[in-house]
C-alpha cells in the first residue's frame, strides 16, 4: 500500500520574474528548481508525485527529468492554491494515506524536514500539519491562528487578517502534510469569499479544525529552507546560499579550499580527504576527486574523476575525464570526453 504521496504546486508564472519563462524551471545551482523540489520528494520516500502545472506546462515539463512516479495534472486557470489541489483528486491514487504539499519554487527545502514533518503528523494522527515558523515581523506571510497559543485553528492570509492578527509572529511556510481523504473532503467545502477571489488551500485548516479533526505543527529552525523566488537577484541569493553550504561542508570534511568564495561545488561533486582546490575553479556534475587530489587554481571540471595523489597545475579543462592515480596535468592542458587519461 502507497503511504505517502506529494503534490507539487508549479502552474504559476512568476510575474515578478520578468520573463516569458515559467518561473519554477530557473536553474537553482545547475537544476530546474522544480527538478529540486521533486529530487526532495524522491528522497522523502514519495511514491507518487503530482505536478500541478499551468502556465507553459510544456517548458515545465520537459525541463524534469523523467520518472515514472511523476504525474502532471494540468490548472487551465489559476483560481489559487485550493483550486491548484482540487485539480489532482480525479487522478489521485487514493491508496496513499497521506500527502505532502510542496511549492515549486521553493528549492531549498530538505527531505530531513520533510521527514520530521511527516512523523510528527502520524505520530500525533493529525489531519493535517503545517509546517511553521517565527519572524518579530511576519510581513505579508499568512498568520497562524490559535486556541489559547496551543491547536492551531486556522490560518489567515496577509490581506484578509485584521491589524490584531497581523501582530501574530508564526507563519505558514505553505508546505503541510495532510490525511488523504481529510484533505479532499474539506476541499470541497472552501469558497473564494476573499480578497483575492482565490480558493485559498489554507481554509482548509479551518474547516478540518472546527469539524473536531486534529491540526498539529512543526516549527522549522532553518528559513532559508522555505524562502521562495520572486525575482532574479532572489534566485542568485539562493543559489549563493546554497553553493556556500556545500563549500562550508567540504571544508569541516578534510578539504582545503583556497579563496573559497571564489570556488564553485555543485551538490554531486564527492571530495575525499586531503584534496586541495585552488581559487577560481568550478566542479560540478558527477565528479570525483579521490584522496589527496590537487586541483590547481583557474580549473573546470565535469563530470570527472580525479585519482588518487593526481595534480592539474592550474588553468586546465576537465570533461568526462579519468585522470589516473598520482598523474599530473600540465598547466593549461585540456582533457574532453576522454574515458581515460593517458
Amino acid at each position: 500500500m502507497t503511504s505517502l504521496a506529494a503534490i507539487i504546486l508549479a502552474a504559476g508564472k512568476g510575474t515578478r520574474m520578468k520573463s516569458a519563462r515559467a518561473k519554477v524551471t530557473f536553474p537553482l545551482a545547475g537544476k530546474p528548481m522544480i527538478q529540486r523540489v521533486v529530487d526532495t520528494a524522491i528522497q522523502t520516500d514519495c511514491d507518487k508525485i503530482y505536478v500541478v502545472v499551468g502556465y507553459q506546462k510544456d517548458s515545465v515539463i520537459a525541463c524534469l527529468e523523467e520518472d515514472k512516479r511523476l504525474e502532471f495534472v494540468e490548472q487551465t486557470e489559476q483560481l489559487g492554491t485550493g483550486h491548484a489541489v482540487m485539480m489532482t483528486e480525479p487522478v489521485f491514487d487514493n491508496s496513499a494515506e497521506d500527502v505532502l504539499i510542496l511549492c515549486g519554487d521553493v528549492p531549498l527545502l530538505t527531505s530531513e524536514t520533510l521527514h520530521k514533518l511527516c512523523q510528527v503528523h502520524r505520530n500525533s494522527r493529525a489531519a493535517c500539519t503545517v509546517l511553521t515558523a517565527w519572524l518579530d515581523d511576519a510581513g505579508k506571510y499568512g498568520r497562524i491562528l490559535r486556541v489559547d497559543e496551543h491547536q492551531i485553528s486556522g490560518i489567515v492570509e496577509y490581506k484578509d487578517a485584521t491589524p490584531e492578527q497581523l501582530e501574530i509572529q508564526e507563519w505558514n511556510t505553505g508546505i503541510y502534510c495532510f490525511n488523504t481523504a481529510a484533505l479532499f473532503t474539506a476541499l470541497k467545502q472552501i469558497s473564494n469569499a476573499n480578497q483575492q477571489q482565490e480558493y485559498y488551500l489554507t481554509d482548509v485548516v479551518a474547516i478540518l479544525h472546527q469539524s473536531g479533526q486534529k491540526v498539529a505543527s512543526v516549527v522549522l529552525d532553518n528559513l532559508s529552507e522555505v524562502a521562495g523566488v520572486n525575482s532574479q537577484e532572489q534566485l542568485a541569493e539562493l543559489e549563493d546560499q546554497f553553493i556556500a553550504g556545500i563549500r562550508k561542508h567540504w571544508l569541516n570534511n578534510g578539504v582545503v579550499i583556497h579563496n573559497p568564495q571564489t570556488v564553485y561545488i555543485g551538490d554531486e561533486v564527492v571530495l575525499e580527504q586531503d584534496v586541495e582546490i585552488g581559487q577560481n575553479c568550478v566542479l560540478q556534475g558527477k565528479c570525483m576527486l579521490q584522496e589527496g587530489a590537487c586541483v590547481g587554481a583557474g580549473c573546470y571540471l565535469q563530470d570527472s574523476l580525479l585519482g588518487e595523489n593526481s595534480i592539474l597545475e592550474g588553468h586546465n579543462i576537465l570533461v568526462n575525464a579519468h585522470i589516473p592515480d598520482n598523474h599530473i596535468v600540465s598547466f593549461g592542458e585540456q582533457v574532453i570526453e576522454e574515458s581515460i587519461y593517458e
